[in-house]
């Protein structure tokens, strides 16, 4: 008997294939795909954290089109490696490919490995775009990357969706302000990239020195380490802790009046992100303290967040200094802020924005 109210279910399979294979992007896609009825997902990832790794996603991959031929395959960041191959597996069905950040971006902008317009340059670029234009859709974290990696490649912008990274909700949830103390309480944690800005972290801190503020900061290498010891023997009241477990910071998110969410480095790829670190702080109703860029705009300064000027130490000084002055204010600018990620930064806001990609296949 025919039933009209019956659906055929789209098999999507979504792989990762790097060195964090739960990386926070690949999490929230998961769980936004996970929400759905219309959808059966599949997810192939690797179990190996080394080179092996390529070969055992390659593999599972190819497993899994002969053992259920899923409809659409979504490759998630940081895929650039397993781009071709996975391309050519999955060729004949609809491959959407996370690009998240634009590799020529990173490679010869950001980071500088590669010089811009040499051989090397123009040798990815043209194998590169190959392999992207191959892809049914594009996904970005936000439209300006968007815009940005379509301009750099020559590919048409309709080809892009701008994907909000969000975060996981499950780890990092809304929490009352903490109770009035005398010392002020600052929080910074990450990789400590170039574009983060953390030396523009630790300078503030030294011109704040003669103030009850107090930051702790996790993440970076021995040459943050180093750096940090510096600023405080100098005076600096920072607290460095080098690692803490993942699900140990929504403790310290909790315990801070205000976080930074940066970016601060003021480099060419920090004027087209939002942090991770910023869903987390936002949906835990977190003061933050964020670098103006391309995508700041969703951002009121003194109403949602503390908006800064990127590199520059002395107005993320001064937006501190702000903090510290009026604790009163930090409160509502941490509702206001938590307001902003539900409406539209959330996993919500995420499924939304995939039930209009899957829309197109």
């Amino acid at each position: 008997m025919h039933n009209e109210n019956m659906t055929t279910k789209k098999t999507v399979c979504v792989i990762t294939c790097y060195k964090h294979p739960d990386y926070i992007r690949a999490k929230t896609i998961r769980a936004a795909l996970s929400a759905r009825k219309d959808i059966e997902m599949i997810v192939v990832k690797n179990s190996n954290r080394g080179i092996w790794r390529y070969f055992e996603v390659l593999a599972k991959v190819m497993v899994t089109r002969i053992k259920h031929n899923p409809d659409i395959y979504i490759l998630t960041f940081r895929g650039y490696e397993m781009l071709p191959f996975v391309r050519m597996a999955t060729v004949g069905k609809v491959f959407i490919f996370d690009e998240f950040i634009n590799l020529i971006e990173w490679t010869v902008y950001e980071q500088k490995k590669i010089k811009a317009g040499g051989i090397a340059d123009r040798i990815l670029r043209i194998g590169y775009r190959f392999w992207l234009k191959s892809a049914d859709a594009i996904l970005t974290d936000t439209m300006s990357h968007a815009e940005y990696s379509s301009k750099l490649m020559n590919i048409p912008i309709s080809k892009y969706v701008p994907l909000i990274v969000s975060t996981d909700e499950n780890t990092f949830k809304a929490v009352k302000a903490p109770q009035s103390k005398d010392t002020f309480k600052v929080f910074y944690y990450g990789s400590m990239l170039p574009l983060h800005g953390v030396d523009v972290v630790i300078d503030a801190m030294h011109l704040l020195k003669n103030k009850d503020i107090h930051l702790t900061l996790i993440g970076g290498d021995d040459h943050t380490k180093e750096t940090i010891n510096s600023a405080i023997n100098a005076g600096a009241k920072i607290d460095y802790k080098k690692w803490v477990n993942f699900e140990e910071l929504p403790k310290y998110m909790q315990e801070s009046d205000v976080c930074l969410a940066g970016p601060f480095g003021g480099t060419f790829q920090a004027q087209f992100v939002i942090t991770g670190k910023a869903y987390q702080f936002l949906q835990m109703k977190r003061p933050i303290i964020i670098g103006e860029n391309k995508e700041s705009h969703i951002f009121a300064d003194k109403k949602n967040a503390l908006v800064v000027k990127q590199a520059d130490v002395k107005a993320l000084t001064d937006a501190i200094n702000w903090a510290y002055d009026n604790r009163g204010a930090l409160s509502s600018i941490g509702e206001a802020g938590y307001k902003l990620y539900q409406d539209k930064l959330s996993n919500k806001a995420l499924a939304v924005e995939l039930d209009e990609l899957l829309s197109r296949f």
